[in-house]
Order: C-alpha cells, then sequence, then structure tokens
C-alpha cells in the first residue's frame, strides 16, 4: 500500500511570532491554509484521506481540532518529544507495514511534483529511499569570468543561470526503512547518510516543479500576496 505521512511537529521557530498562536502548517495563505495545500495536492496524486497520517505535536489539540472533522478518516499520532525529521517517524511504525511504500512530506512544503512519476521512478529504481528533488534556478547577480589556471582571462559570462539539484522535504522510502527506527533524535540529513553508508539504495527523482518552502519568511509572506 502507499501511505503518505506528512510532518507538523515543528515548534515553527523561523515565523515567530505567527507560530506562537497556530502551529506553522495551519497558517494561512490567501486559498486556505498551508496544510489544506498540501492534503489537496496529495489527493489530487490519487490517494485518500484514509491513506494520509499527520504527526503533530505542538498545540496537537489544535490542529487536531481544525482538521478532525472537516477530513474524516485522516489518522494524526501525537509525539511526546520533538526528535527532528526523521526521528519523528519513529511513532507512526505501528501503523506501517514493511512492504509499504510512504511518502514522507515536511509540513511547510508547496509543490507541484508528480508523486505518481516519482513513486514509478522509486519501484522501478528498487530504492529503499527516493529523494525527491527539483531543478532549481539561481541567477548570478554579476558578471561571471572565466580564469585559467594561470590567471589568463578565458571568456565572460553576463549573469549566467546556475541550475542546482534542491532538497524539498518530500521523501519516498519503504516502510521496512521506518519499522526498524528507534526513538531518537534524528535529523534527515544524518539519517539519510547512515543509510547510504550501510549500503541502502538511495535514490533522487529529479522534477521540473513549482516549489515553496513556507518556513523561509519572506517566502511566506510572497505566497500571501502571489
Amino acid at each position: 500500500m502507499i501511505k503518505a505521512i506528512i510532518l507538523t511537529a515543528g515548534l515553527g521557530e523561523r515565523l515567530r511570532p505567527l507560530t506562537y498562536l497556530v502551529p506553522k502548517p495551519y497558517l494561512p495563505l490567501r486559498d486556505g491554509l498551508i496544510i489544506e495545500r498540501i492534503l489537496s495536492w496529495v489527493l489530487s496524486q490519487g490517494l485518500k484521506y484514509d491513506d494520509v497520517i499527520v504527526v503533530t505535536a505542538y498545540m496537537a489539540d489544535k490542529v487536531i481540532s481544525i482538521l478532525g472533522n472537516s477530513m474524516p478518516g485522516i489518522k494524526f499520532v501525537v509525539a511526546d518529544q520533538l526528535l527532528g525529521t526523521a526521528g519523528q517517524l519513529w511513532y507512526v511504525k505501528e501503523l506501517i507495514n514493511d512492504n509499504d511504500d510512504v511518502i514522507v512530506i515536511n509540513g511547510d512544503v508547496l509543490t507541484n511534483v508528480s508523486l505518481v512519476k516519482a513513486l514509478d521512478y522509486h519501484k522501478l529504481s528498487n530504492a529503499d529511499m527516493t529523494i525527491v528533488s527539483i531543478k532549481y534556478k539561481l541567477t548570478a547577480r554579476y558578471g561571471v569570468l572565466d580564469i585559467g589556471p594561470n590567471g589568463e582571462f578565458k571568456g565572460w559570462l553576463e549573469k549566467p543561470v546556475i541550475t542546482l539539484p534542491i532538497v524539498t522535504g518530500i521523501y519516498i522510502m519503504k516502510g521496512l526503512l521506518i519499522r526498524k527506527l528507534s526513538k531518537e533524535r534524528l535529523d534527515m540529513n544524518k539519517y539519510v547518510e547512515d543509510l547510504r553508508q550501510n549500503n541502502a539504495r538511495i535514490m533522487v527523482f529529479l522534477a521540473d516543479a513549482d516549489y515553496v518552502d513556507l518556513g523561509v519568511p519572506q517566502d511566506y509572506l510572497n505566497s500571501l500576496v502571489a
């Protein structure tokens, strides 16, 4: 089966004082709450509320009251400790089967990445984990020189565009990996590196897609007027 886990347990410190009132994923956008936009995207990919697990901790009562009645079928798991982006998955291990394909989504990202294509890639690659990435374009503010090893001028690039594969905070992983987690603090970058060192097959699904990290204050403010 396919399960989607949305991580909403963090304190949202970068968006304070707004997050003193409500957890970050439950802040408003122009067309609904952040969490509602994420769920709408997940459902558009063919999943149902019954496939969704929301991990919460900070102001958990508000989280459940906001979504519990309007979106029946969603499972809520309340974490009693903040264990990091990977560590929070320990709380859902009893709701996951070894052979499930699990989509893990940070609760502050907006994107139109095709989860259908990402899942197909994950399965065809026989990956233990697939990191969902997008092509992020950066435009240099200045002209850039191409300089030879001895200082000779070789060329001039006027404000070149650099494309980088960035981390979106979306991962697809075998349920077995979650079932093996211990209750400990573990950030996702450390977890992925540990998996790699233990010879797990980790792939990257690179997509051309829109992406916004709403945990960045300016990006959140921009989303209110865009």
